[in-house]
């Protein structure tokens, strides 16, 4: 299965860019908060970067969390099915609630981002007015990566499945 573990390394490296993410993003926020609350003049910057940061980190990071079965699931119902029950109900989840909402976000998130740099979009949050475009193209990007990850994730469950050892 050489394309589940291309896939999974992917989702390590942008899991581990990701990560590092939250150098700079602590940077910054040390940096907004020392302007604002002892200099009293915070940045014209600092928030537009902020959740940039933070944006980046989420979507980046998204296919490393499944990879890792680090999403939200409700244990409750799943803790009680058996190993085979437990791989059926991950590949049905999977394509139903992640995998067909990545495919249709990634589809809308590449319209939205050629959008915002057809038109040259900035960002009005603050009066820093950055271009839209860089962390709009990160949506796409983001469930692409997800969207991947799923198929590795459904690839694998399915082998499971065939090999028939699960109680």
């Amino acid at each position: 299965m050489r394309i589940v573990r291309l896939i999974d390394k992917l989702s390590e490296w942008t899991g581990a860019l990701s990560a590092w993410l939250v150098i700079p993003l602590m940077l910054v926020v040390i940096y907004e908060v020392f302007r604002r609350h002892v200099l009293n003049s915070p940045t014209q910057w600092g928030y537009d970067v902020l959740w940039m940061l933070f944006s980046a980190q989420f979507l980046l990071g998204g296919a490393f969390t499944l990879l890792r079965k680090g999403h939200i699931r409700i244990d409750i119902v799943y803790g009680i099915l058996s190993q085979r029950a437990k791989l059926i109900y991950d590949v049905i989840n999977t394509l139903v609630v992640i995998l067909l909402p990545a495919i249709l976000l990634t589809w809308a998130g590449i319209v939205f981002a050629d959008q915002a740099w057809l038109s040259g979009e900035k960002l009005s949050t603050t009066n820093w007015f950055f271009p839209a475009g860089p962390g709009k193209s990160l949506i796409p990007i983001g469930f692409f990566l997800l969207a991947l990850q799923c198929v590795a994730e459904v690839i694998r469950d399915i082998n499971e499945l065939r090999k028939g050892n699960q109680q």
